[in-house]
């Protein structure tokens, strides 16, 4: 992402600025839609939105296990109103 801001000609300070940068998210979803057509995915296997967050995942946050391995319900709970923030927006444009 720094080097994707930069490119941007975005400056930061941190992290959190990057994330919540509207030329940098724009930017991400950029490349992953073109990673995706590259991949020849389909239309739907590709994200219409997105949304960078800037906390670390570890087992001390209670999103991932000790082994690292995704705990689904409490990512859930802990972004769901992202999550329907997401769904009400609707697709980006890259």
């Amino acid at each position: 992402m720094e080097q994707l801001a930069t490119s941007l000609g975005v400056t930061w300070q941190s992290l959190e600025e990057l994330c919540k940068n509207e030329k940098v998210i724009r930017g991400v979803m950029k490349e992953i839609t073109t990673h995706g057509q590259k991949a020849k995915l389909q239309k739907f296997e590709i994200p219409g939105a997105l949304k960078l967050c800037p906390e670390i995942w570890t087992p001390e946050s209670g999103l991932v296990t000790a082994a690292f391995k995704l705990k689904r319900k409490p990512v859930q709970e802990f972004y769901q109103r992202d999550i329907n923030m997401l769904y009400a927006a609707g697709p980006m444009s890259a």
